[in-house]
């Protein structure tokens, strides 16, 4: 039911963040991978927008759904420098959000179907490696992109890629195909014992 979801906060500061247990899962990519659209289709509301200036958004924004659990919108990255020599993520928000919330529950992180994994990828996923942040999931978004038989090719290797990389599960979505938004309710239903939500 739609009428469950709202928006919750937008938190710049970890000593911001909703203090309960309400399970969280996180969405995150490169800046326009298609995120709020993912989002929005999810919840079949327009609570995730898309920011003007992409990659400068510093904060976090929590949707929940009823006192269920609550999905939370990490900002994009690819467009704001890493520093690749100190091995560190994006800003201490996000870090800390990884390294110490409790209410963490799992992480999906969008890739464009049509670019596959970049480097910039790879090295969030060693990221969160490198702190231990478990359930790691992949969205190939914007599958109804793909036309030719070269990209769909090019996508089922950048899926070996990840496969080699031990993440357990890859979820392909589209907003012309709601199939791939089902099972993905499905999985987040499963992993809260959930009957149904949105």
């Amino acid at each position: 039911m739609t009428d469950g979801w709202r928006f919750l906060k937008e938190v710049y500061s970890y000593k911001d963040l909703p203090n309960d247990s309400i399970p969280e899962f996180i969405f995150w990519g490169r800046s326009n991978v298609g995120k709020s659209s993912l989002i929005n289709l999810l919840t079949k509301k327009k609570l995730a927008k898309t920011s003007k200036t992409p990659g400068r958004t510093r904060s976090l924004f929590f949707f929940q759904f009823r006192k269920d659990f609550r999905i939370v919108d990490f900002p994009g990255y690819g467009f704001s420098r890493i520093n690749k020599e100190k091995i560190r993520l994006l800003d201490d928000l996000i870090e800390e959000y990884l390294t110490n919330r409790k209410n963490l529950k799992e992480l999906f992180l969008l890739i464009d179907s049509r670019h596959g994994l970049k480097s910039i990828d790879i090295l969030i996923l060693e990221l969160l490696e490198k702190i231990h942040c478990e359930n790691i999931y992949i969205i190939f978004t914007k599958q109804d992109k793909l036309k030719s038989f070269q990209s769909k090719k090019k996508l089922q290797n950048f899926e070996e890629e990840l496969k080699t990389k031990n993440h357990k599960k890859i979820f392909h979505t589209s907003i012309n195909d709601i199939n791939g938004i089902v099972i993905l309710k499905k999985f987040l239903l499963k992993s809260l014992n959930e009957k149904e939500f949105g």
